[in-house]
């Protein structure tokens, strides 16, 4: 009978030491498919309005933790490629396509102590960059001449909801979401004069499902 105590109780103690909350100290690595769905508005241009579609690519972030409930996260993620189309009035219409990289530094917080499932929330800010934006051949032709597309970078606040699901001493499951505020200016020069300025706002939801490594 006392072997079978003290088995239990060894047996309980590896189950709490495999679902133990993060320590000061601890870094958490994820890394997953993100995909990234605008919530795109914009003002009149050219008679109508400037829409982007969504994107999908791989994320990856890096999350220091100050104490077990406090966490620093750096968000990252290889170039997503964005579809520019028309709306309104240019509804159809193919404008062009941009890249775009969101590095976003958050504080997050982890509300339980204990267990395997750890949820947690995060407020952050957020920059967005734009490159290699590129006009159609479609745009050319409505525009009759050699066109070009500019975006300005952006910089905005960032929420997150995540919880991540603990596999073993190491290894985890997880899954994120973030509403980002994302707004820019887009400029359309023809032929190197400016033809047209419009404000849009992209305001994606970001969504990410992948894996988490502790160390």
């Amino acid at each position: 009978m006392r072997q079978l105590v003290m088995a239990l109780v060894l047996g309980s103690s590896c189950v709490a030491a495999a679902s133990h909350a993060h320590e000061a100290g601890d870094f958490l690595v994820r890394v997953g498919v993100a995909q990234v769905a605008p919530d795109a508005s914009s003002g009149s241009v050219l008679g109508g309005g400037v829409d982007v579609e969504d994107a999908t690519g791989l994320g990856f972030s890096g999350t220091w933790f100050a104490t077990p409930h406090i966490g620093i996260e750096v968000l990252a993620a290889l170039p997503f490629e964005h579809d520019i189309v028309g709306s309104g009035a240019l509804s159809g219409v193919d404008i062009g396509s941009t890249k775009h990289l969101p590095p976003t530094v958050s504080l997050q917080y982890y509300p339980l102590g204990e267990g395997k499932f750890q949820p947690y929330a995060g407020i952050g800010l957020n920059y967005t960059t734009f490159f290699d934006t590129k006009s159609s051949a479609a745009l050319d032709s409505a525009l009759v001449g050699d066109t070009d597309i500019s975006l300005k970078d952006s910089t905005g606040v960032a929420l997150q909801l995540g919880a991540d699901w603990q596999l073993n001493d190491n290894w985890y499951l997880n899954a994120a979401v973030w509403k980002i505020d994302i707004e820019t200016t887009a400029r359309i020069s023809v032929d190197g004069t400016q033809a047209a300025r419009v404000d849009v706002t992209i305001d994606p939801l970001v969504f990410m499902l992948g894996a988490a490594y502790s160390f």
